[in-house]
């Protein structure tokens, strides 16, 4: 396992996070990567998509190239209205996407390379949740766990439809074929929304390696049971890993306690 050390820039800081990694069971490679710069608010995780080219180059290109984007501009975020921050880390999102796209048809053997994409960004005591894809984005408040993210593929339009249920979700037919990600050919619609943060607010960014091996209840024992941020994301990991590790796992958990 390849864990992040316990990134906290100062004591006084108030966010504290924890990282893990892991390429599973099962896989000959690990295809996720991770966003940890806690100096300007900014964590991710990224997972390059299997059974393309180029998957784990995917993953790398956007965890090093996004982060680029954001921080070119992060003097001004504070300043910003959170609508049009929304609107800003769309535009930094869908211009990430435009680049790997670009990259994979100008590159021999890495046509059709692609990602999914979940990130989280605090910006003065306020959160923007963002995604592309299937990886997600939750809140643990007041030991309730909450789904902030929107997953882009079919079971997940469906799910959102009514159609099925969590249950049915878990082994459909359709599991996996993504209907948005970074990369793709078409204008990518990356899904952000914002709310005002709480003391003790708990966030969970993590590919799709945790939860198609781990349920919500079980993910909510977990972060409830771990008051450190490092553990907790450890201890996801192995869980995922224990449930078969049929995929690599790469979650980050993130606190803030002002």
């Amino acid at each position: 396992m390849r864990d992040t050390p316990d990134g906290n820039d100062s004591p006084a800081s108030p966010l504290q996070w924890g990282a893990a990694t892991d390429i599973g069971n099962v896989r000959e490679r690990n295809e996720d990567a991770l966003v940890t710069e806690a100096h300007i608010g900014l964590f991710g995780v990224v997972d390059g998509m299997g059974g393309h080219p180029g998957g784990d180059v995917a993953a790398r290109i956007v965890a090093e190239g996004l982060p680029a984007l954001i921080r070119r501009d992060h003097k001004t975020m504070e300043t910003r209205q959170p609508r049009a921050l929304r609107r800003w880390l769309q535009g930094c999102i869908s211009e990430q996407s435009r680049q790997l796209c670009f990259q994979g048809l100008s590159t021999a053997g890495l046509e059709g390379m692609g990602a999914t994409l979940a990130l989280l960004l605090v910006v003065d005591h306020r959160a923007y949740a963002a995604n592309l894809g299937d990886s997600r984005i939750y809140r643990l408040r007041a030991g309730r766990l909450t789904f902030v993210s929107e997953d882009h593929s079919v079971v997940g339009e469906l799910l959102a439809k009514g159609e099925i249920g969590p249950r049915e979700a878990r082994s459909h037919c359709a599991r996996g074929l993504l209907t948005q990600y970074v990369g793709m050919a078409e204008e990518a619609r990356p899904y952000v929304r914002s709310f005002a943060l709480q003391p003790d607010d708990r966030f969970l960014l993590c590919t799709d390696g945790l939860t198609d091996m781990v349920d919500e209840d079980g993910i909510t024992e977990i972060l409830g049971a771990h008051e450190n941020a490092q553990q907790a994301a450890e201890t996801l990991v192995q869980r995922a890993n224990d449930g078969g590790g049929l995929d690599n796992t790469t979650v980050a958990v993130v606190d803030w306690s002002p």
